[in-house]
């Protein structure tokens, strides 16, 4: 196991695109949204979102979970979740521990190249404060920072194995970890883009057949 801490102020070129990154062994963080978006079109993944959007506010039991496009996402933590909207405009649904610096962790079936969202600090009363935040990926490799407010994302993207699990935790006394989105990156496998790309063949060959006949 390793145990990384990673500074995101050192700025790396990635795939010809500027991006403020760091890479650990095969795994890349982000802190922009459209810059992940950016690297993870680049590698040919798509990305589903959680917003959280479908859950009922208040205490819920220590375990949920959610099939989002090929992803089945589950979240847990001591002392049971708790589903809210921070009070910050527009209202956003959020996902949270509901005992103060207790661990939010996330387990991903099967595992997905990269995984980001919007993670930070809230108040018992569901305020945004100032916050550290401590991501650990499977593997060990964790990534800290001070996040301020709801909009502050950071992502990930394996360039090797997947990504099976995340923990979210918060250092600042009083304060609750808590993600507003999640996004999903997943790359279609070897026979599946096999299969799109003979779709692709089959059809293009039918509309050429279709557009002959009428002439």
């Amino acid at each position: 196991m390793k145990n990384t801490t990673l500074a995101v102020s050192i700025v790396a070129t990635v795939a010809g695109l500027g991006m403020s990154s760091i890479a650990s062994g095969a795994i890349v963080v982000l802190n922009s949204r459209t810059t992940w978006n950016a690297y993870v079109g680049f590698h040919g993944a798509t990305v589903a979102t959680e917003d959280f959007e479908s859950f009922v506010v208040g205490a819920a039991p220590a375990s949920a979970s959610r099939i989002v496009g090929d992803t089945t996402w589950t979240a847990s933590a001591a002392g049971n979740l708790y589903f809210g909207n921070v009070n910050v405009p527009p209202d956003h649904r959020v996902i949270s521990t509901n005992i103060a610096n207790a661990t939010l962790n996330f387990t991903f079936a099967p595992g997905v190249q990269g995984i980001g969202g919007e993670m930070f600090g809230r108040t018992s009363s569901f305020g945004v404060v100032l916050a550290r935040i401590t991501v650990t990926l499977a593997d060990g490799t964790s990534y800290v920072n001070d996040q301020t407010t709801a909009t502050d994302f950071v992502g990930f993207y394996s360039n090797g194995a997947t990504i099976s699990s995340i923990s979210i935790s918060t250092s600042t006394p009083d304060t609750y970890a808590t993600v507003d989105n999640l996004y999903f990156a997943t790359v279609p496998a070897p026979g599946a883009l096999a299969l799109l790309s003979l779709a692709g063949v089959v059809g293009g060959r039918s509309r050429r057949r279709a557009n002959s006949a009428a002439v």
